[in-house]
């Protein structure tokens, strides 16, 4: 029954108090359905796409859930399931929902930009490059936290006698491996997730392009969904890790590419599916179990601090940086600033897709959390996950989730926990590959964006001077920004110079070498390069990534939440409910990277990449920090200069 109670406080504090506290943060923004988004008034077929609310939704969704709300409850429930429910709710409602949707809105008001854009537009050129550094780093350790996730998830094998399966079944395979029978899993959602990227193409020709309708659309994306999983089941796909590795990366090198209806939308339009599914049956499962008032035996407790810190380090700043996208993700704004504010069709799908697919992430973090709290077997989990506490090696994150949610199915519904295995690791699969899909083109993105920084001068790079003069549309459309009460907004004496009208010619080699960088294919090379230089040669373990990948993650999100009160700041308006949390988000962040320099340069996690990562991302967010600092300074004395702003 404990279980029932939690769930029910969740929703109500998700959604009543995420419903009253949007609109609220909406009024405030001045949120206008009639004003022209960027994928109207900017269409060309290509990334800027005017596309219906539930498909942006679903691939938005799909596309921020990932592994976090699964992988990170999963790791910090050592701690206690009480202190990461609180955080989840409480964190998901007045700071991951708010930094989503202020990052939507943001970069749809200033026309599609990305967030580092957005940095140079309102803290100058040095600031911009800082950013971009920062997010191309932290999205290479967020695209190898996932890559190495789904190589464990698609080659994940359970041991037989803890899936409580007959000797003679004929379902799952099984095989000995070190003198242990082990049942393949993972073998069938790999053979979903090869199903599911294949017929996307046509998923997206049939919704965009012959305007076929939604629901349409959305009940053969469901026949594909059950025919792969059935696949799956039949024919099952077994390669080695590595193998996975670089199939994905050969995937994604190439959906990143490509028009985004082909791969991007349609893959995560298709895969969306499983995920609503999965959450339905995981609640299901939930409410009946807790009906029931039946658990495993040796639960995880409410609170368990003690051995918490021994497995993770202390209270605080850990659990909060653990859980990273359940109760807020800084990889968010990327989404937000990177694919989804370009296909946004009114403000108010803004707020619909920014807000409240933030608070149905973290209603997933819920349930995994009751899942863990009614299937997780203390000992088990300890094995599985946090093996370091009874002096083992190789922490499996996935199959701690996945064996949590079979004997939360057996309990329920008296399934064998093979069952309840398999539909966890189909959850999970499915949520991986979305996100790699995604980050890998935002990263493209953002190095797009560097080479033009560096070489705007150069004609290749440089863009016609009326596309240049971006001393506009301040969230106002207005050449002079006004803010919330018609004052004019100081423009930032750092704000982006417009191109050179006579950019410099060139040619030979030089000319070779830009034309190289103008390529989508080059820079998409680019990216998953830098994912695969952390994910083959982190030797620090699964959760030592994490928790690197998890530490910038959210010292994004602070460093958004703190841009947001900036762009708040020059308009006029009310900026308590950004620069609050972005506070707490740096504090604690900043703390972590502190305490993991440690970690990272000796001792049983040492590792020379994720020691470099942590230097760099630690000296920029300082820098980032104090240029912040700076340009509210500058904004208050150029007040102080015209009462008339005072």
């Amino acid at each position: 029954m404990t279980v029932l109670l939690v769930m029910l406080a969740a929703v109500m504090v998700l959604g009543g108090g995420g419903y009253a506290y949007s609109r609220y943060i909406a009024g405030n923004l001045g949120e206008d359905p009639s004003r022209p988004t960027p994928a109207i008034s900017q269409a060309d077929g290509m990334d800027y796409v005017a596309t219906p609310t539930p498909v942006v939704f679903a691939h938005h969704f799909a596309s921020i859930a990932g592994a976090g709300p699964i992988v990170g409850p999963v790791i910090a429930v050592i701690y206690g399931w009480a202190p990461a429910l609180l955080w989840v709710v409480l964190g998901g409602v007045f700071i991951g929902a708010v930094h989503d949707y202020l990052a939507t809105h943001m970069a749809m008001r200033e026309g599609g930009m990305s967030m580092a854009t957005l940095v140079r537009r309102l803290m100058g050129e040095r600031a911009f490059m800082a950013m971009m550094l920062l997010l191309v780093v932290m999205l290479a350790l967020v695209c190898a936290a996932f890559l190495n996730l789904s190589a464990t998830a698609l080659t994940s094998m359970l041991p037989f006698d803890r899936l409580d399966l007959s000797r003679d079944q004929h379902l799952f395979r099984v095989e000995v491996k070190d003198g242990q029978e082990q049942v393949v899993i993972g073998g069938i959602a790999s053979m979903s997730v090869v199903c599911i990227t294949a017929a996307a193409p046509l998923v997206g020709w049939l919704y965009l392009k012959k305007k076929v309708a939604v629901w349409k659309c959305s009940l053969l994306a469901t026949a594909i969904c059950a025919a792969s999983i059935t696949a799956g089941v039949f024919k099952p796909i077994t390669l080695g890790p590595n193998v996975w590795k670089l199939l994905l990366s050969w995937y994604v090198l190439i959906a990143a590419g490509a028009p985004v209806w082909i791969f991007l939308q349609s893959r995560d339009f298709i895969n969306v599916h499983i995920l609503y599914v999965g959450m339905a049956a995981l609640l299901a499962t939930l409410v009946v179990a807790g009906l029931r008032g039946a658990s495993v035996i040796d639960p995880i407790p409410a609170f368990n601090i003690d051995q918490g810190t021994q497995a993770q380090g202390v209270f605080w700043p850990s659990l909060f940086i653990l859980i990273a996208c359940g109760a807020v993700s800084g990889f968010h704004s990327l989404c937000a600033g990177g694919t989804t504010c370009k296909q946004i069709s009114s403000e108010k799908a803004a707020r619909q897709i920014g807000y409240y697919a933030m608070l149905l992430e973290s209603f997933l973090a819920v349930c995994v959390i009751g899942a863990m709290m009614i299937g997780a077997v203390k000992m088990d989990y300890i094995r599985d996950v946090h093996p370091a506490l009874l002096g083992l090696k190789g922490s499996n994150a996935v199959l701690g989730f996945a064996m949590a949610v079979g004997n939360a199915a057996k309990v329920a519904f008296g399934v064998p926990i093979a069952a309840g295995a398999l539909a966890g690791m189909v959850l999970l699969e499915g949520f991986l590959v979305t996100t790699l899909d995604t980050a890998i083109r935002l990263t493209r993105y953002l190095i797009e964006e560097i080479w033009r920084a560096f070489f705007g001068e150069y004609d290749l790079f440089a863009k016609p001077v009326a596309e240049a003069d971006s001393r506009r549309d301040w969230g106002t459309g207005e050449k002079t920004p006004t803010g919330a009460e018609g004052i004019p907004i100081a423009p930032s004496l750092s704000e982006s110079v417009p191109a050179p009208a006579f950019p410099t010619a060139t040619s030979g080699a030089f000319r070779w070498l830009l034309m190289l960088l103008r390529q989508y294919w080059f820079n998409s090379a680019l990216a998953v390069g830098f994912m695969l230089a952390f994910a083959l040669t982190e030797k620090g373990g699964q959760i030592a990534l994490w928790g690197i990948f998890a530490t910038s993650n959210q010292l994004l999100a602070g460093m958004v939440l703190a841009l947001g009160a900036l762009w708040l700041l020059r308009q006029g308006r009310k900026v308590w409910y950004a620069l609050v949390p972005a506070v707490l988000m740096l504090a604690t962040t900043v703390t972590s990277l502190v305490l993991k320099l440690k970690e990272f340069a000796s001792g049983p996690k040492a590792s020379a990449p994720l020691l470099a990562a942590d230097i760099v991302i630690t000296v920029i967010a300082v820098y980032l920090v104090a240029a912040g600092l700076r340009e509210v300074f500058r904004f208050y004395r150029s007040r102080e200069r015209n009462p008339r702003h005072k």
